[in-house]
């Protein structure tokens, strides 16, 4: 009896210690959850252009256009750099800057990592550069080796010193450059899609997605969706020949065995392609309509066809463009877009945001909320 009495005895003054235990690994968990899955942000999260873009305050920055690239458990957010005047009309954009977290709510300033002048077939003026919306993606070769590659819409490219848009790429080692023009010459010129468009800004905001299996897809357009498969190099077209010079630059450029594909199944589109696969279904995100909304639809397949699925987010005060980019970090889903919230903000000084992505369980994706601290 007196055993029996003695074993319940240590039993109690064990329970408070058990349940403490049990208890606090719970906690550690939330924590940490909360940490890796923040689920508001201090929007817009580019606002000073100092070593801490969000919280160490300086001078105003305004950037645009983001594209995100996450290796390991870092993000890489792209973004244009908007640096007209107040009140004044039209883009002036010379360079891109780079941005990196590791928490996504703390970010640190790269700075500028490519500049339209890097391509030397770009033109530009004390007015305006033109660098206009980007992507860009890691691959690794055979032994391992990590490249970047920065595709770049910026005015310049065609003949007889009319204005238009071309698509270049740029290549690095480092996800912050220097990036290197491999090519001499664009990717994608305004003839190759004039039997579709006329009009002279048609070839911007390029966007790469890479499958699963390996193959490679460049979309991109204003007005039409276009795409195109590339080589596995991921600095040609497939199906593109050419030659090269004494300096081993492109040229004699032959396209007439490259398949231009276009999509004409999208409401409303714009611009702003993003393609990205989330649990098994590939998504095409894109600005609808004027002023912008972001739109949406979805495939079993990275070339479509595409059903449309509805508008996530509406057009935003102060902006009528909008720039979707939606990726993975930490097994959670984000959107990276831009705003016009910063002081001073407008059509062409703008300002990127992130917010949290959640999808319903027919994988259709719920309605941003727009958080702000």
């Amino acid at each position: 009896m007196s055993e029996k009495i003695y074993s319940l005895v240590f039993l109690l003054l064990l329970l408070p210690a058990l349940f403490s235990c049990s208890s606090e690994p719970a906690e550690i968990a939330a924590t940490a959850s909360s940490t890796a899955a923040p689920s508001s942000f201090d929007n817009p999260i580019i606002k000073y252009d100092t070593p801490d873009p969000t919280n160490q305050i300086g001078d105003i920055i305004y950037t645009a256009d983001p594209a995100v690239m996450v290796v390991d458990d870092t993000v890489y957010l792209y973004s244009t750099h908007d640096e007209q005047a107040l009140e004044v009309n039209d883009y002036r954009m010379y360079d891109y800057r780079l941005w990196t977290s590791s928490d996504m709510l703390s970010w640190q300033n790269k700075g500028a990592v490519l500049r339209y002048s890097d391509f030397a077939w770009a033109r530009g003026n004390a007015k305006t550069g033109n660098a206009y919306a980007h992507h860009v993606i890691q691959r690794k070769d055979a032994a391992g080796k990590a490249q970047y590659f920065f595709y770049a819409a910026v005015e310049g490219g065609q003949t007889g010193g009319e204005f238009g848009f071309a698509i270049g790429v740029a290549v690095s080692d480092n996800p912050a450059g220097p990036f290197v023009d491999p090519r001499g010459m664009p990717m994608i010129l305004p003839e190759d899609t004039a039997q579709y468009k006329d009009h002279s800004w048609r070839n911007i905001d390029p966007a790469v997605f890479i499958d699963d299996d390996g193959r490679a897809y460049l979309y991109w357009g204003n007005k039409q969706l276009w795409w195109v498969e590339l080589d596995s190099n991921l600095i040609q077209l497939k199906g593109e020949s050419f030659t090269l010079d004494a300096s081993g630059k492109m040229q004699n450029r032959d396209v007439s065995k490259v398949q231009i594909h276009t999509v004409d199944s999208l409401p409303n589109f714009e611009e702003a392609p993003y393609v990205s696969k989330h649990n098994g279904i590939y998504y095409l995100l894109y600005a609808a309509g004027f002023p912008e909304s972001i739109a949406y639809a979805t495939s079993s397949y990275a070339t479509g066809p595409w059903q449309y699925r509805g508008i996530i987010m509406p057009p935003l005060p102060g902006t009528t463009t909008i720039h979707p980019a939606l990726f993975e970090f930490k097994g959670h889903t984000y959107l990276a877009y831009h705003n016009a919230d910063l002081p001073g903000g407008g059509n062409y000084r703008r300002s990127v945001a992130v917010d949290r992505v959640y999808f319903n369980a027919d994988g259709s994706i719920k309605p941003i909320v727009r958080t702000a601290k």
